[in-house]
């Protein structure tokens, strides 16, 4: 509504400014042309009568905001839980996590100097408002108890540590978010209801930014992303919406992937923050791995933990259980295709290159995509599988390289045309579109794995985002005009429409810069004087267009002409502030990049395609990530 009347307030200002501007008797001419063209009072006064009426009406009529309801938590909390649980069943059959069965992660307790003393976790859990959060009796007598592997980690976590807060550290690939998954399913599942039985939601820690947020900010925000139906108001005063809610009544258990994916400059910055926030027995489970770990602990600012956490190191993938994961995907023991893996099997649980690298769920997960041929229908008569041989012939220096031939080989075995699912874009295409992210992320995100649709506006100029608009708009503009008025009338109101465009533009970032200063004290002008340059803008250069139409094309010419400035301006200046036009800059952005940069049309389809079929990306709420960070960083190597 607002942008409506700038828009007819600006064009009728313009257009009388204008006439009167280019007329001898600009008034007399006007009541004349009135009278003789009684539209022109419809086409003007109508639509301003209409307009202030209905609003007028809309000020006295509309209903008074309702209250909202206060609403049950522990249904809202029991809703979450259900689509939580969907959520990760959902993701893990995309990441085929269980495919052909799901592969076992062992663990011990982490070194002594990574976690809390085993007795200040029992003191801290008895001093606690009334009492521990869990069982005592249950509790282990020292951390080496903590040892397990798989479906173990519900009772470890639940049972075992006296604060119910845990770290879970492991090598690059080590299986660190399976884990904590695995958790989270074992939590959902044995939920009772109780109010002391928090709904477990996993968070990625790359997405924080502690300069601007607290935890508990962050966490909210996080919420409202992944579940949008936690943005619903929860009580008219206390909260401002379900996820602020369940967070303030503790029925939320963050579980906090990637602490070393935030810069590293922040890790230790970040363990302090999570220590300010966390209230009592707040239950908390946060992933890293392991070197940076150790690195934030001796901080040279002092050494710090996360208090009140027992801690855990993931282990190397077992030879025996590593063999059988790769047999069983080739079809079972004995088959040819299982055979096939023979020379690599005879590596495995060595120090060599590529016993290192294939100690990892990741380096096994990997191998098998590339490795392991694909059931193929009986019409379809696919090239041979590459031939696992490969990573014992090739001289590998250093599992670095063994992990680098991997990733390499990842994209073309997952773009393979012969599979159930072909997919729509070619391996030079996908590779090159992925290498284009990557770089993206790394140059223009510092690094961050997050890929949210909106972040591919920033990469093109911002000058292609206005110079796309003031073309539209011109082309609009002189389009109608063109229609209603005819070639001279079409090619001035492009041409008005597209200057608008700009010092709608140009008059945009002054407001932004003025508001940006009296937001952080260091205005340089005056909230009335910004109050001032918004309309004036429009208004100066409405009355200059309309002059110099007039002046060339007549009295007519020249109200139209200001009209369309006034028109064009306000959109311009309006448009931009309206949540929408992400979308509008993102189709700009998508365009371009698929002339310049030959990635694919329809960039979200690839995306989705990438997550839902191919395993490239993971997806948390509406963010993409690519499978592993470590996958990112190689792709950030490549050549464009």
């Amino acid at each position: 509504m607002a942008l409506v009347s700038l828009g007819i307030g600006l064009a009728i200002v313009l257009a009388l400014a204008g006439n009167a501007a280019t007329a001898t008797s600009t008034w007399p001419w006007l009541l004349d042309e009135l009278r003789q063209h009684p539209w022109w009072s419809l086409g003007v006064v109508g639509p301003l009568a209409i307009v202030a009426g209905g609003m007028a009406a809309w000020l006295q009529l509309r209903p008074p905001p309702a209250q909202a309801a206060a609403v049950d938590l522990d249904r809202v909390a029991e809703q979450l839980a259900v689509a939580v649980k969907v959520q990760w069943e959902d993701e893990e059959a995309v990441r085929r996590v269980n495919d052909p069965g799901p592969l076992p992660i062992a663990w011990r307790a982490a070194d002594a100097d990574l976690a809390e003393p085993w007795p200040t976790l029992m003191d801290l859990a008895h001093a606690w408002p009334n009492g521990p959060p869990g069982n005592p009796a249950l509790w282990s007598a020292d951390a080496a108890g903590l040892a397990g592997q798989d479906g173990q980690i519900g009772k470890v976590f639940h049972d075992l540590v006296p604060t119910r807060r845990l770290v879970i550290l492991g090598e690059p690939g080590a299986g660190k978010s399976i884990l904590l998954t695995r958790l989270l399913q074992h939590l959902i599942e044995t939920r009772t209801g109780n109010p002391s039985d928090p709904v477990p939601v996993l968070f990625s820690l790359s997405s924080w930014n502690l300069q601007e947020q607290t935890l508990k900010e962050w966490l909210a925000e996080q919420l409202r992303r992944i579940h949008p139906a936690l943005r619903a108001a929860a009580t008219a005063t206390e909260h401002p919406d379900l996820a602020q809610a369940l967070l303030d009544a503790g029925r939320i258990l963050p579980l906090l992937d990637g602490l070393d994916e935030l810069s590293e400059v922040w890790h230790a910055t970040a363990i302090d923050a999570l220590n300010r926030a966390l209230a009592a027995k707040q239950p908390i489970v946060v992933a890293c791995r392991a070197a940076p770990y150790r690195e934030a602990l001796t901080h040279p600012g002092g050494m710090v933990r996360l208090n009140g956490a027992a801690a855990i190191e993931l282990l190397p993938v077992e030879r025996d259980v590593a063999a059988n994961y790769l047999r069983r995907d080739a079809g079972g023991p004995h088959t040819p295709a299982a055979e096939r893996w023979d020379g690599v099997i005879a590596l495995l649980g060595t120090d060599s290159p590529v016993g290192q690298a294939l100690s990892t769920p990741l380096g096994l997960f990997l191998a098998r995509t590339i490795y392991n041929p694909r059931p193929q229908p009986s019409t379809v008569t696919a090239p041979p599988t590459p031939h696992p041989d490969a990573l014992v012939n090739l001289a590998f220096p250093d599992r670095d390289a063994v992990n680098s031939h991997l990733f390499q080989a990842f994209i073309p075995a997952a773009y393979t045309r012969h599979q159930p699912h072909p997919p729509r874009w070619s391996v030079q295409q996908a590779h090159h579109t992925f290498v284009f992210l990557a770089c993206f992320l790394r140059t223009q995100r510092a690094g961050e794995p997050n890929l949210y649709w909106w972040m591919v506006c920033d990469a093109i100029p911002q000058y292609i985002h206005r110079l796309a608009f003031m073309i539209a708009f011109g082309i609009a503009f002189g389009i109608a005009g063109e229609l209603a008025f005819g070639l001279v009338f079409g090619l001035t109101f492009g041409f008005a429409a597209t200057l608008a465009c700009w010092a709608g533009f140009w008059a945009r970032d002054g407001v932004d810069e003025g508001l940006d200063g009296l937001m952080w004290g260091e205005a340089t002008i005056g909230a009335g004087c910004l109050l001032v340059i918004v309309p004036g803008s429009g208004i100066v250069g409405g009355l200059l267009f309309g002059i110099v139409s007039g002046i060339a094309g007549g009295h007519l010419l020249g109200i139209t002409s200001g009209i369309t400035y006034g028109l064009a301006w306000g959109l311009t200046f309006g448009l931009d502030y309206l949540e929408t036009t992400d979308r509008v800059r993102f189709a700009i952005a998508r365009t371009h990049l698929a002339v310049r940069r030959g990635t694919p049309w329809n960039l979200m389809a690839f995306l989705k395609d990438a997550h839902e079929k191919r395993g490239m990306l993971r997806q948390v709420g509406d963010v993409y990530q690519f499978r592993h960070i470590d996958l990112q960083h190689h792709l950030a190597q490549r050549q464009i």
